[in-house]
């Protein structure tokens, strides 16, 4: 098995994401790392602003864009905040 890189991560969550809010693809240039998920804790970081449904969603979405289980993995919509916590959950899954 290949491993994955971070960027190929990066790009397949980006693709999950406008999958899951195709709102998003218009500014899918802005999306980065630091991107938060949720609503932002910090007014000056970019937020998408997902709700609890676009959060277990979203997860779905990647366990089948990935082909993993992410509930076998731990973890948890609670310990993801930003798109690089999604990248790097899914870099240690996979």
């Amino acid at each position: 098995m290949v491993a994955l890189t971070e960027d190929t991560a990066f790009h397949g969550v980006v693709e999950v994401l406008i999958e899951v809010r195709p709102d998003l693809a218009e500014h899918r240039d802005r999306i980065t790392r630091d991107t938060g998920l949720f609503y932002g804790e910090d007014p000056s970081r970019p937020a998408l602003e997902l709700d609890s449904m676009d959060a277990l969603e979203l997860l779905s979405a990647l366990e089948r864009h990935f082909a993993l289980e992410l509930s076998d993995t731990g973890v948890r919509v609670v310990d993801l905040r930003t798109v690089g916590d999604v990248v790097d959950a899914i870099v240690r899954a996979v």
